[in-house]
């Protein structure tokens, strides 16, 4: 077969890197940036299976989990992956009773979940602080990633494998002959013909999808109020100031690739649309590192940059896999990062043929 991948975010570039190292299709990759430029490389980058409210879907995320680990064992410890730990705390009532059933019940499916007390917090996150009085989970087995360096890390490995990247132009629409999409056309007029077409574009995916009158239920990030747009800010250095993941009342914080902070909030995201002033991102740049030096208070670092990431939400929240018309397979999730690889070994042994139960749940034409 000739597959074209249409997106190099981390779900394009794994199933890039596994297709082209696991067959002798002829791979095409097509990405309108840099590998990991968009979602990908400005997004949180938590790897989790921290919602036990869904138990196939947290096996489902706990399989992708032990995925990473063996992604990242092949290319030897890389610096772009790191299983950390994740850290946070609960101080209301509400959310206290809310974090020990959280912790149980991901107990009870097995995960690495416990409660801890403020000594062993000093033990994790020495320059971090807590209430005494919190209720404290840890979750030793979650990391991050830095998306962007393990989408071209990816990427790079696809094409030493024989992969043809085509990076710089945008895939504008989809080719089709009757029913079946035939490949993609692109924003130089050039065709690119493909026996399989794989839209792995994101938040760009309804409107390609578009083009051959193929419907995906993404939430619309352009609407007022969506909730798919969010705001990241990293610091300058401030090295060893994190050693993991911290989620603290009004404040998610790890370590930056190059030793600073990520920072978000959710209760700041409100008003980060595509209309967002540069002067309401510095704001709430500013305000971020304002919580992070509340939470450290050794922080000496500033705000290095500030950035809206738009995350492909689902309407239902759940992933979008499988074929929509013949030809045309889509993979879209906002789960992503977590997601990627393990959906791209799935993707690559389903369009193989086999059958997986795991996947029947997330077509994108389920009512």
């Amino acid at each position: 077969m000739r597959i074209v991948v249409v997106g190099a975010g981390i779900i394009g570039a794994a199933l890039a890197d596994r297709l082209a190292a696991r067959s002798q299709d002829e791979v095409v990759v097509v990405e309108e940036d840099a590998p990991g430029a968009g979602t990908s490389g400005t997004s949180y980058a938590w790897v989790n299976a921290n919602d036990p409210a869904d138990p196939a879907y947290h096996r489902l995320r706990t399989a992708a989990m032990s995925t990473w680990r063996e992604l990242a064992a092949g290319f030897g410890d890389p610096a772009w992956y790191r299983e950390a730990g994740n850290t946070t705390w609960a101080v209301t009532e509400d959310a206290k009773a809310e974090l020990a059933e959280r912790v149980a019940r991901l107990g009870e499916l097995g995960y690495a979940a416990e409660l801890i007390d403020i000594g062993r917090l000093r033990e994790l996150e020495p320059r971090v602080r807590a209430p005494l009085d919190a209720l404290i989970a840890h979750y030793p087995d979650e990391g991050y990633v830095h998306g962007g360096a393990v989408a071209q890390a990816l990427v790079r490995r696809a094409g030493d494998a024989g992969a043809e990247i085509v990076t710089g132009h945008r895939a504008v629409g989809l080719n089709t002959g009757g029913d079946r999409v035939t490949g993609v056309r692109l924003d130089d007029g050039r065709d690119l013909d493909a026996d399989l077409t794989i839209c792995a574009a994101g938040r760009h995916s309804p409107a390609l999808l578009a083009t051959a009158e193929v419907a995906l239920p993404l939430v619309d990030p352009s609407e007022p109020g969506s909730p798919a747009p969010c705001l990241v800010a990293t610091t300058t250095a401030a090295e060893g100031v994190v050693n993991g993941l911290v989620h603290a009342p009004g404040l998610s914080a790890r370590p930056a690739p190059d030793g600073g902070l990520v920072l978000e909030a959710d209760d700041l995201d409100a008003g980060i649309d595509e209309a967002a002033s540069p002067e309401l991102m510095r704001t709430v740049g500013a305000e971020l590192l304002a919580r992070a030096r509340a939470l450290v208070p050794k922080l000496r670092a500033g705000v290095a940059g500030v950035r809206r990431c738009v995350r492909p939400l689902p309407v239902d929240g759940y992933p979008l896999i499988g074929l929509q018309r013949p030809g045309l397979y889509t993979a879209v999730t906002h789960s992503g990062i977590t997601l990627g690889p393990h959906l791209a070994l799935l993707i690559e042994r389903e369009i193989r043929g086999e059958a997986l139960p795991e996947l029947a749940p997330h077509r994108p034409d389920r009512a």
